[in-house]
């Protein structure tokens, strides 16, 4: 089963800006490492704040029964999606090459978490949107000025 999936950040103004470094620019991987690393900080920021970047709607509360497992575990009170360490917070990493930008994970709950679903045996539990990997405003404004200046507007 594989557990990739992929976020795709869809703007006019970021796809007319990129479209225009192809055409002028050969190496576009500095701008394309620079996006990554705008991506992998706009998730920290929404693990951080528990909340869509894009939207700024903060993320459902995890369920009681979550809460006291958490308890019982001496991991609660914390951060909704960082129970560990080693976990699905501390997961992304950037990858980026002449054509792309993107921050992933390799965990396979990561999608679960972003989209929301039914998960957990007999996939009767519903795990709520909590999405994470997509543009605040602020970081969409970081993006669209790297752009602008690796093709010096």
């Amino acid at each position: 089963m594989s557990t990739d999936f992929s976020i795709t950040v869809a703007g006019d103004d970021i796809q007319s800006a990129l479209n225009e470094l192809l055409k002028q620019i050969g190496d576009t991987r500095p701008a394309m490492r620079a996006i990554s690393e705008v991506l992998l900080d706009s998730i920290e920021d929404a693990f951080d704040k528990e909340a869509d970047p894009e939207t700024g709607s903060v993320w459902e509360a995890l369920s009681q029964v979550t809460i006291d497992q958490r308890k019982r575990d001496g991991k609660w009170p914390g951060k909704m999606l960082q129970y560990s360490a080693g976990g699905l917070a501390s997961s992304f990493s950037a990858n980026y090459g002449d054509e792309f930008a993107a921050a992933s994970s390799n965990k396979p709950y990561a999608a679960i978490h972003h989209f929301g679903g039914m998960a957990g045996k007999n996939r009767k539990v519903k795990i709520p949107a909590r999405p994470y990997a997509s543009l605040s405003p602020s970081h969409r404004e970081e993006v669209l000025d790297i752009l602008q200046r690796h093709l010096g507007l």
